[in-house]
Parts: C-alpha cells; sequence; structure tokens
C-alpha cells in the first residue's frame, strides 16, 4: 500500500494541533508520546506552527519529574485572530465576537422586527465596520450566520421568520470581506456548543431550541446530524393531532410551531390575561404566583412537550437532552414537569438546561467557524466557556 506523504504529514499536522488546543500547555516530549509520532516529526511540526504564530512559547516548565533541561511548553494562539458570529432570527439580530479559543470580545444586538433582508444586511456590515481594533495577529478570520430555518449547503432553504428574498449570505459575506463564511441552523449550532465547549465529549445530544420556533440539533457519534437535506430536527414542523372525530387533512392540522412556540405561548397568556403588552417576564411571575390559568397553560405545553421528547428518545436515543430556551431559563421547573411526564418510559436521559441559553448559538457558530479557519472540520477542539 503507497501512503501519500502530503496526506500523512496533514493528518499529522492536525493531530498535533489538536493536541495543543485541547491539552496546552504542552510540550513536545508529551505530544509525542500521546500521539505516537517520533520526536523529529513533531517537533518540526510544531516548529511551523511557531512559525506561523498560530502557537506560541511558554519557555521551560516551571517544574518537572525528570532530571536535566526542562522541557519546553507550547499553546495555542487564542489571538491569532477573531471570528464575528451572526444570529438572524424574526425579531433580532445578535452578535458575539470571539477570540480563536471561544472567548467572549464583545456582544451587540439589534432590532430587526418588520426589515427587510436588505436592512438587515446593512446593520450587520455597520457592526462589522464599526468593531474596534481587538488585540490580535491576523484580524478577522471568518464569520458565521446562524439561522432560524432550514440551511442545506450553506442555501437558506426556507425561514419562517425572515424574508432573506433568495439572497445569498455566504457569497455576499464572502466576497465583501475576504474571508471563510459559515452558515448554519440556529437549532444545530446549539447542539454544536454544547458539545465542543465542554470538557466531557457527548457522543449522542439534542439540543431542543425553543424560540420564535422550535428545532432540534442532533448529534450522532459525535457529529452533527442535519439530514438529506437539512431538514433534521425540525420538530416545530410536527403536526398535532387532531382530537375531533371528523378527520381533517393533513395540511390543515396544526403545527408544534404553530401552537408552543415561545412566542405563541405568550400570544395564548395575552389574551388570558387581556394583555396585549404581556411579557415573558409577567408569565414567569404569574406562573410563580400560582395563577391557575398561567399554570394550566404551562401544564398543556408540557403534555405536548412532552410527546414530542418521547419521539426523540425513541427516534436517536440520546445520552442527553439540552433545552435552549429563554421560557425554560426563567421556568426551570418544565424541566421537573417534562421529566415526570416522561416517567412511562424504561429510561429517560437528563433533561437539562444549556449551559449558556443567550450566547450558545452563537458560539455554537464561533466552533464551526474555528473549525474552518484551522481546516480541523471533523476533529474535536475544546473551547473556552
Amino acid at each position: 500500500m503507497i501512503i501519500n506523504k502530503d496526506v500523512m504529514r496533514n493528518n499529522n499536522e492536525r493531530s498535533v494541533l489538536q493536541a495543543i488546543v485541547n491539552g496546552g500547555p504542552i510540550s513536545r516530549n508529551k505530544i509525542s508520546k500521546q500521539l505516537g509520532l517520533n520526536k523529529v516529526t513533531v517537533s518540526d511540526i510544531v516548529g511551523s506552527f511557531l512559525d506561523s504564530k498560530l502557537i506560541f512559547s511558554l519557555g521551560e516548565a516551571k517544574s518537572s519529574t525528570t532530571s536535566g533541561r526542562k522541557p519546553e511548553l507550547v499553546e495555542y494562539n487564542s489571538n491569532y485572530g477573531y471570528i464575528v458570529n451572526f444570529s438572524i432570527s424574526g425579531r433580532e439580530l445578535n452578535m458575539l465576537v470571539t477570540k480563536m479559543d471561544g472567548r467572549t470580545l464583545e456582544y451587540n444586538s439589534k432590532n430587526i422586527e418588520k426589515q427587510s433582508i436588505k436592512e438587515i444586511i446593512a446593520k450587520m456590515e455597520d457592526l462589522l465596520d464599526q468593531l474596534p481594533d481587538f488585540d490580535s495577529d491576523n484580524g478577522l478570520q471568518a464569520i458565521s450566520l446562524s439561522i432560524y430555518g432550514i440551511v442545506y449547503n450553506g442555501e437558506i432553504i426556507v425561514s419562517p421568520f425572515t424574508d432573506f428574498e433568495d439572497f445569498d449570505l455566504v457569497s455576499h459575506f464572502q466576497d465583501k470581506y475576504q474571508v471563510p463564511v459559515v452558515m448554519e441552523n440556529e437549532a444545530n449550532s446549539s447542539a454544536i456548543f454544547e458539545q465542543d465547549f465542554s470538557k466531557q465529549e457527548m457522543q449522542n445530544i439534542v439540543t431542543v431550541s425553543i424560540h420564535d420556533g422550535i428545532g432540534a440539533g442532533i448529534i450522532i457519534n459525535t457529529h452533527l446530524y442535519r439530514g438529506n437535506y437539512g431538514q433534521a430536527g425540525e420538530i416545530g414542523r410536527i403536526i398535532i393531532q387532531d382530537s375531533g372525530k371528523t378527520k381533517r387533512k393533513l395540511a390543515k392540522l396544526p403545527s408544534f410551531d404553530s401552537e408552543w412556540s415561545q412566542t405563541k405561548i405568550l400570544d395564548k397568556a395575552a389574551k388570558l390575561k387581556k394583555d396585549t403588552n404581556y411579557t415573558l417576564e409577567k408569565l414567569v411571575e404569574d406562573y410563580n404566583s400560582h395563577d391557575s390559568e398561567i399554570e394550566e397553560l404551562i401544564e398543556d405545553f408540557c403534555y405536548h412537550l412532552a410527546i414530542i421528547m418521547s419521539d426523540l428518545i425513541a427516534a436517536y436515543d440520546p445520552q442527553m437532552i439540552f433545552f435552549n430556551s429563554p421560557l425554560v431559563d426563567q421556568l426551570p421547573e418544565i424541566l421537573k414537569i417534562l421529566q415526570m411526564k416522561l416517567g412511562f418510559l424504561p429510561l429517560v436521559p437528563p433533561l437539562v438546561l444549556s449551559k449558556d441559553v443567550k450566547y450558545g448559538t452563537l458560539l455554537g457558530g464561533a466552533s464551526l467557524a474555528i473549525h474552518r479557519v484551522l481546516q480541523m472540520e471533523g476533529t474535536r477542539l475544546i473551547f473556552h466557556h
């Protein structure tokens, strides 16, 4: 068997960089032992990374178990550049700027309700152009876009909350800023965040995102599962069965999105309370005050959500289910209710709140972008949170 030397070199470089990102500060000798590569190969690769400023030297270790010269330690250079990450919902444009290890540099949020895609793009460009001169070696390295809708091969197939008018966002920002641009579904970005910003390796997880709509990000054997055309996890489109005796056409039945998204729950609460300005904060206050109407509303929501959860558990058997939702964040009692309702199942995975409801989606996008810049797609990198 003939092994291409360039392929071998590339694989070795990826392995060495992974060891430095995930285990640094680390010595060449430790990398060599950890990967089973000879010291000359490791030293050569580390040298090239030092030359490109992708890593930097911390000098000799302060302490060592061996006698003689202490080993030099190297560490991943998180200031190599920075990543700009956007999430676009029907109401808000959020931007998070991160270092190359996921640590936050700046955050901004703009209201975009009822604005055209051209107006939204103009706001994105203003935010980008007004960024300060961050302390980085190479400036902007990539842009990530998280979209509330179906994304397939860098294209928006459908978005129920924003009319993108078939605008090619990826090409537009790549051409204007001359950096890689990655685009992903919002729930998928949330799942990536839960996996990559955790020291525990998540083999099989599901992240349920409940905002203007409802979606699920699915990780199977450490890889994001998008389905054949990017539709995997679109649980908001699941139809709710008609309880009446007269069978209606399937197209006429309500979807989970149309009945139980966070927006729809607040709409229902507003009608119950005859308050057009009813907010999430007010709903939480009323629920905690044992308002019977709001308690019944949340109970109904949990009942229907439990049905969806049982389907997800049956389909994917995840080791854990995360919830990225301001509603669940402020009413964690929902998770206890769900756990009780799912008690009929033989095994129910832990139902837990996302590690970061506010920034999780954006940080998941940052991970995808950093992997693209480093050409490390498919390689596990552990980022800081």
